[in-house]
């Protein structure tokens, strides 16, 4: 029995390892999905600042032409901003662990927070 304790500890001890991403959601609603640390912060540093950057536009009726895309270095670095303020810088290191180009990546949650936020921005969740 103790054997199989430890054997289903290490089990769970190695799942958890191996989710090496966290998912950003508002309202339930599937925002991104982050893959990779910036800087010196892991990736979950990273998802609570861009959470919290993201609750800062709850209830401001955001457009889909307010969530803006900056190509910073060709085909290296993209940055998504909302209303002018950076919301996120998309890296090399994101794309490699999503297995697209960063441009590709960086369109890709452009998209998807065009789609998700105007909506949720207009009546923050509950």
């Amino acid at each position: 029995m103790k054997k199989l304790l430890s054997l289903m500890g290490a089990a769970l001890i190695a799942a958890a390892f191996a989710q090496n991403y966290v998912d950003i959601s508002i309202g339930g609603k599937f925002i991104m999905r982050l893959r990779a640390g910036y800087g010196n912060m892991s990736v979950e540093e990273r998802a609570r600042v861009i959470q919290e950057r993201l609750n800062e536009h709850l209830g401001a009726r955001l457009t889909a032409e307010q969530i803006t895309l900056k190509e910073v270095r060709k085909d290296q670095q993209y940055e998504i901003y909302i209303r002018g303020r950076l919301l996120i810088t998309v890296t090399p290191a994101d794309a490699e662990a999503a297995k697209m180009s960063v441009k590709q990546l960086a369109e890709h949650w452009l998209k998807q927070l065009r789609q998700t936020l105007p909506e949720l921005s207009a009546r923050p969740p509950a």
